[in-house]
């Protein structure tokens, strides 16, 4: 198959789960066979070439001319791009994001439109209570809707997207996000003391809950050490969230939370081999890959009772599950995996297992190259847009 992923951050440069999902997926396709090409929009200050081949796939960056309307020229212009490929025969079959809204005013190709759904903003900020804004909803309603074929992430954030956005139709399929299993390293410690949190500094991931509850691990356990890894974020009332979060740590255990900043995936993959525990009490997420990298290197994880966290995880056997909004009861996980070290190696143990059954690459690559040829095939059949009702 000839494959277009878009995708506006895709690595090496500063990214989240949506880079790192296209990067795992694309490269796995390109690796069985088929042609992929990557394409998006980025700041001229992103860290990676215009063009570049990455282990097999093509990957093309636009960078957004400057000026207020400047994303208006760039949206047009990958369109056209897109385009192009597809009348000359060199892509058969388009996936987009629903994040960032990228089919918005896309008019009808020769081939068929995937959005993947896996989190828009206006998702997120209805999961966190808020008014999503009129006009991201509305360029994301759209394209969404100019979708031929919907694909979920989770069955949670299917459902979820439908209500926020009014939308009838029922996913066409749900297929979750892949991880590659690392080889775990012999002669490595985990160190039972330290405690992950991998993720950007937001207030939806749950960082300022975990930071409230600190006080009270260090309370029941004074050895153990929060290691908190990902770039900055916007506090609750404007600022930097790591300056934020600094000032809810009492002078006297301060020097138990060290902050990492951004780092490359691989660096943190790494560091999940050695991590004691990793804790994530997100509040909003469509479908996460960092519990299952966490996962996948046996680490023993807390994930939340949120969004699709119940999906990802048998809370009690393959992790344990806990509500962001109880600090008490992130308190409390913790403190059972601290003190109890046979308890976080049998969660350690069975939830990467269940990564290897459920959610490593091999078998999802087979569900999603499946579910591009029905597409393939569907599309070529009625040669029309199914519009999303």
């Amino acid at each position: 198959m000839k494959l277009c992923f878009e995708c506006s951050e895709y690595p090496p440069g500063t990214h989240g789960g949506l880079g790192s999902l296209v990067q795992i997926l694309a490269r796995a396709l390109a690796k069985a066979g088929h042609q992929v090409r990557v394409v998006g929009l980025y700041d001229a200050e992103y860290a990676a070439p215009d063009y570049e081949e990455d282990q097999g796939v093509s990957v093309w960056r636009l960078r957004v001319p400057p000026g207020r309307w400047g994303w208006v020229s760039a949206r047009r212009s990958l369109f056209r791009l897109v385009r192009g490929w597809c009348i000359s025969g060199d892509v058969e079959l388009i996936e987009v994001p629903d994040f960032g809204a990228p089919a918005a005013g896309w008019q009808s190709l020769p081939v068929p439109v995937i959005v993947r759904l896996s989190g828009s903003a206006s998702f997120f900020r209805s999961e966190m209570g808020r008014q999503p804004r009129w006009l991201t909803y509305r360029l994301e309603r759209a394209s969404i809707r100019r979708g031929d074929f919907i694909l979920s992430s989770s069955r949670y954030i299917g459902a979820r997207t439908r209500a926020v956005f009014g939308i009838r139709s029922e996913p066409d399929a749900v297929i979750y996000n892949p991880v590659d299993l690392p080889d775990l390293r012999t002669g490595t410690r985990r160190d039972p003391n330290s405690v992950f949190f991998a993720g950007t500094l937001a207030e939806k991931k749950g960082v300022v809950s975990l930071v409230r509850a600190w006080p009270e691990v260090i309370k029941g356990w004074p050895g153990a050490v929060l290691h908190i890894w990902g770039k900055d974020g916007d506090a609750p009332g404007g600022g930097s969230m790591r300056d934020f979060l600094a000032s809810l740590l009492p002078p006297a255990i301060a020097g138990s939370v060290h902050f990492h900043g951004h780092v490359k995936l691989e660096v943190l993959l790494d560091a999940f081999q050695s991590a004691g525990m990793t804790v994530l009490p997100s509040y909003a997420e469509g479908f996460a890959l960092t519990p299952l990298h966490a996962m996948a290197a046996g680490c023993p994880t807390i994930y939340t009772t949120r969004g699709s966290g119940p999906e990802l995880i048998d809370n009690g056997s393959t992790g344990m599950l806990i509500d962001p909004d109880r600090p008490d009861e992130i308190a409390r996980a913790l403190l059972a995996l601290l003190q109890d070290p046979d308890l976080a190696a049998r969660l350690g143990e069975k939830g990467r297992r269940h990564v290897e059954e459920s959610f490593s690459l091999p078998v999802l690559l087979a569900r999603n190259e499946d579910f591009y040829g029905r597409c393939l095939k569907e599309f070529g059949l009625h040669r029309h847009k199914r519009r999303r009702k």
